[in-house]
Order: structure tokens, then sequence, then C-alpha cells
């Protein structure tokens, strides 16, 4: 009795709450043209101010979740070309235009709030309507009455769920014209039996703790066909839900469609059950209070909401208690599937219910089924030659998609893929192997090497001597230490001296040294010497300086393919020699003194080159050995960067610097400030190594 009972009330009720019958439809020829809209700023408010031409019947109502304002121009078609207007002020978010494509149209003005607040319906001058918004958000909407005879106001009206035993009763409300006789619904079903389901696009009542009746079929239509006006911008696509398809103005023209967005849902597979860990719902809104109905009837309620042809399978039963406010419907169908152990399938326009193990077991035959056809039918052989790719390369990858019969050889002498399987599971390895045979991209990758070395040297050094001496005491330096480089001729000196004692015309005589700390090799020097028989001294200054600057570029060249490693190494090979054991001969060996740049280009999918970069230099150093075998000096620098094509990147860093400054002295005397130079010996000496690379990649379109 309840199934049959809303198959019949459903449709009565839809055209008693829009307040028409079928059949009472009529078509205007003339209509009136929306020209512009203005968003006026105020001290007192927002007012916006519709300009037309022809005349118009504005009516006004208000909608909640979102709060917005809705201003229906009914025989009214749009001439503007705007659609939007952003006010972000005094609780408005913007304003909205919109036409249906209905005979004859209406035109909507939909104001977006972000509060409730009051409003007031004003004439204008010139065939102009004023909108008029109080920022008050704890103000009762108001709407005044127009002063002249074409623009009349309706009031806000509300909508409660009522049961299906209560007549509706109209609200008050002043119209632009007569609201026709509404017909009460038949009160044959109990109270606690069924609720009336209403959709969530109807107006929410004033006072949550009375029961408001059933609005006038004027505001009622307004609120139904608003909804499809609040949609994203440029979309005035109605809602195809049943009650949204018959307006007071053509009720014979629209069908019932389902309410549901069938374009996403064919996306789903007829064998796949439906369990997304965050599902989203496109489904009307809708308020249901149900309290133990059979599980069969709510589907019946799916089916009149939706307009989806349901099927159930016959282990669907039991009974349902639910309490849902403005829920998508389609969710309120999940949250019952999910609370009886039940699933859906939807193909096409057919929504199947039944029992997950159902499901299961029917996956897992067709799932049975079809590895037994496998299983049955012929393998057969096909070979696919490659161009680019070995075949040895993608044995293994083929193998991750053939069935259990199949097997996948490799001919590397023809550079070929046997692949043997049944005819269902051919055609996907072959497809596989097209995309994997494809020519790989290459990079040229061009370096520049500069290895940059600079040195620098100084040497100062002094020697000093001197004697005195009478015929019985004589003062002088130490013959250990050296002698002065300069002889004195025709002297009888008293002093310290070497050589004969009695210096001739050709033979001179030379004073032991007091510090002998000259330059190791002079490039300069200066001599001082002061002689007498019985007083000497000899002061030498030596000198020396080297600069020196070495530069090697070195600029090699390689072209390698995408993800394969690049090598470029230049250098020598330094022979060790091991030295001889158990009385064998020493052996030799060669070790590698190169310099070495490895490159593994990558190229992304954005035509930029991700580079896989390590460099090393090594160089032998025969001033250092150890049992005769130089040390090796390395230098290494890893690296990954990303480089645009044709772009160059610097790699350096690899710098050694070398300082070193060896000062001798005599003892206490060279500690003296500036007299000390005389008595010291300095050595400085600055050497520095740079290694820089230069890498240039360039794809080379093959």
């Amino acid at each position: 009795m309840r199934k049959q009972l809303l198959v019949v009330l459903l449709p009565l009720l839809v055209l008693s709450a829009i307040g028409e019958t079928p059949g009472a439809a009529t078509d205007t020829t003339k209509h009136a043209t929306l020209q512009k809209v203005d968003v006026i700023r105020g001290n007192d408010g927002i007012s916006v101010e519709i300009t037309s031409r022809g005349q118009i019947t504005p009516t006004v109502s208000t909608l909640e979740s979102p709060t917005r304002v809705v201003v229906s121009l009914p025989n009214t078609v749009a001439a503007t070309a705007q659609n939007h207007l952003s006010v972000d002020s005094n609780g408005v978010k913007g304003v909205r235009i919109g036409t249906d494509g209905r005979m004859p149209p209406t035109t909507r003005v939909v104001i977006d709030l972000l509060n409730a607040c009051s409003y007031e319906l004003l004439p204008g001058t010139d065939g102009k309507v004023i909108v008029k918004l109080h920022p008050a958000a704890n103000s009762a909407k108001t709407a005044q009455p127009a002063t002249s005879a074409p623009h009349a106001v309706i009031a806000p009206v509300s909508m409660h769920r009522t049961a299906l035993t209560q007549p509706a009763v109209p609200t008050p409300a002043t119209v632009s014209a007569p609201a026709p006789e509404q017909k009460p619904a038949p009160s044959t079903a109990s109270a606690h039996d069924f609720v009336f389901v209403e959709p969530a696009y109807q107006t929410k009542p004033a006072s949550q703790g009375s029961d408001a009746a059933v609005t006038a079929p004027p505001a009622r239509v307004v609120e139904a066909a608003a909804k499809f006006v609040d949609k994203p911008e440029g979309s005035l696509l109605p809602v195809p839900s049943a009650a949204m398809q018959q307006t007071s103005q053509a009720p014979n023209t629209t069908t019932m469609q389902p309410a549901v967005n069938l374009a996403a849902e064919q996306k789903i597979q007829s064998t796949q059950i439906v369990s997304s860990p965050e599902p989203k719902y496109t489904g009307e809104p809708i308020s249901v209070n149900l309290k133990d109905v059979d599980l069969k009837d709510f589907f019946r309620l799916i089916h009149e909401i939706s307009g989806l042809n349901v099927v159930l399978d016959p282990n669907v039963k039991g009974s349902l208690t639910i309490v849902l406010d403005d829920v998508p419907w389609d969710q309120a169908l999940d949250i019952v599937l999910k609370n009886n152990d039940l699933a859906r399938q939807l193909d096409g326009n057919v929504l199947r219910i039944a029992t997950v193990d159902t499901l299961r077991h029917e996956a897992e035959s067709r799932r049975a089924q079809h590895d037994a056809e496998a299983l049955a039918v012929d393998k057969i052989t096909f070979t696919r030659f490659l161009s680019y790719a070995h075949s040895k390369d993608l044995v293994i990858t083929c193998k991750k998609f053939i069935s259990s019969r199949g097997d996948v050889i490799a001919d590397e002498r023809t550079n070929a893929i046997i692949v043997t399987d049944v005819p269902s599971v051919v055609p996907a390895i072959d497809k596989l192997l097209t995309q994997l045979d494809r020519k790989t991209q290459q990079v040229e990758i061009e370096a520049r090497v500069v290895a940059a070395t600079r040195s620098f040297a100084r040497d100062l050094g002094t020697q000093l001597g001197f004697g005195w001496g009478n015929n019985t005491t004589s003062v002088g330096g130490a013959g250990a230490v050296g002698t002065t480089p300069t002889a004195t001729f025709g002297l009888t000196p008293h002093y310290p001296i070497i050589g004969t004692s009695v210096p001739t015309a050709t033979t001179g005589v030379q004073i032991p040294l007091f510090s002998n700390l000259g330059s190791t090799s002079p490039t300069s020097g200066l001599n001082f010497t002061s002689a007498s028989n019985n007083v000497r001294l000899d002061a030498i200054l030596t000198m020396a300086e080297s600069r020196g600057l070495v530069k090697i570029l070195s600029r090699p060249r390689v072209v390698t393919q995408n993800n394969i490693q690049a090598l470029v190494r230049q250098g020598v090979r330094v022979p060790i020699v091991t030295q001889a054991q158990l009385g064998g001969p020493p052996t030799v060996t060669y070790v590698d003194a190169f310099l070495r740049l490895t490159v593994v280009p990558q190229i992304t999918s954005e035509g930029t080159i991700f580079l896989n970069v390590d460099v090393e230099n090594t160089t032998p150093d025969f001033g250092q050995s150890i049992q005769g075998n130089p040390t090796l000096i390395t230098q290494q620098a890893t690296t990954q960067v990303l480089v645009t094509d044709g772009g160059t990147v610097v790699i350096g860093g690899v710098i050694q610097t070398n300082n070193s400054v060896q000062v001798s002295q005599v003892p206490l005397l060279g500690n003296i400030p500036y007299l000390g130079n005389l008595f010291k010996h300095t050595q400085v000496s600055t050497t520095n190594q740079e290694l820089i690379f230069f890498i240039t990649p360039r794809i080379i379109q093959t």
C-alpha cells in the first residue's frame, strides 16, 4: 500500500507545491528586455538597480545555504553581456544574471550574501527597479510594496516538511497576480509510516519550533526556478530533478529526468563495487524521516527522486529507520547501503542493488570463467624485430604482462623477441613492445677544462764577515761557517785569515764568516768590504724572486644517449716499482694519473637536462716519493645539476693553495727590529692550483 501511495502522491505534491495543474500553461509572444544591472554603494547599504525595457513584474525571494536574494523577472530576456558583478562589501559578495531556456523566458538576478540581511524592493524611473539591501545581520527580511501598480512585491516565505496526511495551506503573501487554487494532498497514509521528502533547495522555515504550511504557488515557483541560477558563472543549465522540471509557465513541456551526473557515474565498470574512500556526491539534497520502512520501499523512493531504473537482488531485505536533513540523495543511498552490507552497480541508467557477498561471488565467478577460457584456447606465437631497444633488455619487462601459459624468448642475433601466449594477451604485449621500441634522444656534451697554476717565490739572504786583531790578540768569524767570497790583496792583516799568511799581488787572503745566511740560488747581490791591517768587514746581500703562471685548456666533446654514461679522460700512467721479494725480480705496475670527466645525462619532460657529473684530477708528485715511487695528488668533485638545453654549468672549487715561509737567523741578533734583517735568511713561496670545468649539454634531434 505504501509503495502505490508513494508513486501516486509524489507527482501530485510537486504540482501542488508549484501551484499549477497540467494544461494551464499560457504563452506570451512579447517579452520585456533586461538592459543592464548596476550596483550602487551607499552609506546605508548596497542598492542593485535593474534597468529594463517593457513591462516587467519582478518577484523577490530568499534562499539559504548559501544565503542569497533572488529577483525573478518573468517573460523577460537579458540583452546585456553582464553575467557577474563583484561587490565584496557590506555583506554582499556579488550579483549574477541568467536567463533560462524556456518559453516564455524568465530572467533572474541572484544577489549572493555573506550574511542574512533585510531588503526592500523600490520602484524607479524609466523602467528601473531598485533592490535595496540593509546590512543588518539579525534583522528579519522585509519587503515593501512598490507605489506603482506594475511593480508588486512578494513577501519572503518558508516551507516545512509536511506529512502526507496534512493538507497544504498557503501562507499569506502579496503577489503580482492572483494565485491559483491549491489542491490538498490526499490523506490516505499515516504520518508515522512515511514522511514527505522535501528537496533541500526550498527555503528553510523562519522558526524551527513551529510547523509552517506549503508556500504560496508564485513564491514556490521562484524558489524552484532560482535553484538552477545558483550555478558556477556562465552556467544556466537547470538541475534535472522532477520538482524543478515543472513550472507554472509551461507544465506540459518538460519530462522527468534523472537527477544524477550519469557521465561521471558511467565511468564505473559494471563489475566494480563502488567503494571510494572520499566519494563526491552530485545528487540533489533531500531531507527524509523514515521509521521502520522496508528497504525495498526506500529504493523505490530513490527511483522517484533520481529517475534511475532500480533493480534489487532477491537477497536484499530488511527494514530502515533514518533521519537525514539536506543530504544528497546519492550520499543517503550510500549510507543505507553501507549500513545494510549492500553495494550498488550503475550500468547506464540502471542501478542494481545487491549484497556485497553476491557481487563478490559474481566477480570471482567471472574471473574463474576468464581463467578457464584462457586455459582452453590454443596459444599463438608472434615475433617482433626491434630497431632501437635490445631484445634481451625487454624480456624481463614482457614477462610481467604475459599469462601463466605464456613465454618470452630473446634472439640476440636478429634482435627479435618471440612471444608465445593466448590470443587475449598478445595485443597488449604487441602494444607494449611498440611503445618501448622507439628512438632514444641523444645529448652532446661539450666540456671546457681549465687548469691554472700560479707560483711565486722570494729568497733574501745575508753573509757577514768581520775581523780585528793586533800582533797578540784577534777576533773574527769561524772557519766552519764559511769564508768570505772576497779576498784581500797587499795587506798584512793581524785578524784571522784563511790562505797564505802574507798576501801577494796575485794571492789574497779570506777571513772566516760570522754568519753565512746567503740566498740558495741568488739572482742578484750586493757586497760591501772594508779592510786594513787591523780591521776587516765584509757584508754581502743576495736576493732571488720568481713568478709563474701556467694555463692548460682542454675542450673534449662527446655524444651519448639519454641515461647512458659518457666518459672523457686524459693523463699518464705512472709506473710503480715494487721491490724484489724472496729473491725474485722487482715488479712494475702502472697507476692511472688522469683528468677524468664522467657525465650521465637525463632528459626531462620539460626539455631540460639533468646531469650527474663526476670529475677527478689525479697528478703525480715527483717531489715527494716513497721508495722511489711518487705520491699521487687527487682532486675530485661529484654533483647533480639541472641545466637547460644549450646552457652552461660551471663546476669549480677544485682549488689547492700552498703557502710557505722559512726563516733562518743568527740567535738573538736576528730578533733585533730592522737591524735583525742583517742576520736573517727568508724564503717565501706561494703556489695556487685551480681546476674549472665548463659543461654545456645540447639535445640532438634525431
